[in-house]
């Protein structure tokens, strides 16, 4: 049956998917001057195989991923860059799908884990993430192979011909850039936004046969292995209205997928109606959850013509002396136009509603709403380590996950980047701890 040949997503992640082995090669050719020991460059991966001096043997491994043995013919050591929009081309399934072929396959990032996709670009303080160090873009994408060795990677990937069978390690693919693998403009824009966005698996490959082979998404959730479920389908409507609107541009603009997407009011009863006021005025323009507040009035929550959004309703109630509490009804919108209830939590903040300003009060709601709807916990305890499963309730894909190694005040954070967690699924991840704990996640709207 055709189900069997379908190419799925597997929706749980798995850490440490990169491996590395070192090789030796046989003898190469001494160069006419010697190249100085350590000498490194900084190559493409098309580019250096096209010169001659990286040879790829590119294989199929399942539904959900792709191996790549790279290996440096060069007297040089070679930091190899994957750009975003790689293709794994199986020629047949380039030309239409004739002939008995097998699955192409675009290709996520070199450090994803399985269930994640793409760079996660600007994951940090230029795009107003609080506390997560700016990463270098490129050394995220680099691969260092030595002279005369071979490295191996295995990469998540997403399928591109819905319907042919699933390549195996026998398969053999050619890599090529998403702008030789078709001409198609919406198709190289999808997949070059997905992969320098950043999202789960999911929701890219409900985007990518969305977008190559025109399934609709009810056909993908109606699959017995429930590869695609609807909070996915959500993100993917929202990102294919992004990629309509990005006229003339190799990528959709980010703020697309991340703006109106967390909507917050502030009430206080009594004394606290003027703190409350003054609060909801400074949040404006802030940051939940790493996306923009919109402060609104419940009363008024907008009809919004495309999903997932958040609605935070916060009410500040009395505390100690010193102390500011407050409830927080979280209400979703799962699919346009329809807001129900996802759940409540409430945090506790060590100054008094007076004192309190917006930052502080966006901090809390990021701890409050992190711990309430996403869960770490120990899966797997090693000598030294501990894999933490991390299970994600919110209706977003998790771009960012920060825990504490520990339940102490003064326990060191962790962040996982570029995590990927979709909605509804789970990652595994681990830490150099016996446990740890949720302290916020940041996410990036898609």
């Amino acid at each position: 049956m055709l189900w069997r040949h379908l190419c799925l997503v597997r929706a749980w992640s798995a850490a440490g998917l990169l491996t590395c082995s070192m090789l030796g090669t046989a003898a190469l050719a001494e160069p006419e001057i010697p190249a100085p020991q350590g000498e490194t460059e900084t190559v493409d991966v098309l580019a250096a195989q096209k010169s001659g001096d990286l040879t790829l043997d590119v294989r199929g491994s399942g539904q959900d991923r792709v191996r790549m043995a790279l290996q440096n013919t060069s007297a040089k050591r070679l930091n190899v860059v994957l750009p975003p929009g790689l293709v794994a081309s199986s020629l047949t399934a380039q030309r239409g799908g004739g002939g008995g072929g097998f699955q192409s396959m675009g290709v996520g990032a070199v450090k994803n884990r399985l269930g994640s996709f793409g760079r996660f670009r600007g994951q940090g303080a230029d795009s107003g993430f609080q506390s997560v160090p700016v990463a270098d873009e490129s050394a995220e994408q680099t691969v260092t192979v030595p002279a005369g060795q071979k490295v191996e990677l295995t990469i998540p990937a997403v399928c591109l011909n819905y319907g042919m069978p699933t390549p195996t390690y026998r398969d053999r693919f050619h890599l090529v850039d998403v702008n030789e693998y078709t001409p198609d403009p919406r198709i190289r824009k999808a997949l070059r936004s997905l992969a320098e966005t950043g999202t789960s698996q999911g929701v890219a490959q409900a985007v990518m046969w969305r977008v190559c082979n025109n399934i609709p998404f009810e056909m993908m959730m109606a699959q017995e292995s429930k590869v695609i479920n609807v909070s996915e389908v959500a993100l993917a409507s929202r990102f294919l209205e992004a990629l309509d609107m990005a006229n003339g541009e190799d990528v959709i603009d980010p703020k697309y997928v991340s703006e109106s997407r967390v909507f917050v009011h502030v009430r206080g009863d009594g004394d606290l109606a003027k703190d409350a006021q003054r609060l909801s005025d400074e949040l404006a323009g802030l940051r939940v959850l790493g996306l923009p507040v919109r402060v609104v009035d419940p009363r008024e929550l907008p009809e919004l013509k495309s999903a997932p959004a958040l609605f935070l309703n916060v009410t500040l109630t009395d505390g100690h002396t010193g102390e500011t509490l407050a409830k927080v009804n979280v209400t979703h919108a799962a699919t346009a136009g329809q807001w129900v209830p996802l759940g409540k939590t409430s945090f506790t903040e060590g100054s008094s509603p007076s004192v309190l300003d917006g930052r502080g009060l966006a901090r809390a709601l990021d701890h409050a709403v992190s711990t309430a709807f996403v869960t770490v916990k120990p899966a797997k305890r090693g000598v030294g380590s501990t894999t933490l499963k991390v299970e994600n309730r919110l209706p977003f894909t998790l771009a960012n996950v920060i825990v504490k190694a520990g339940n102490s005040s003064g326990a060191p954070t962790v962040p996982f980047l570029g995590l990927g967690v979709g909605p509804g699924r789970s990652a595994l991840a681990p830490i150099q701890a016996p446990g740890a704990v949720m302290e916020r996640v940041e996410l990036n709207g898609l």
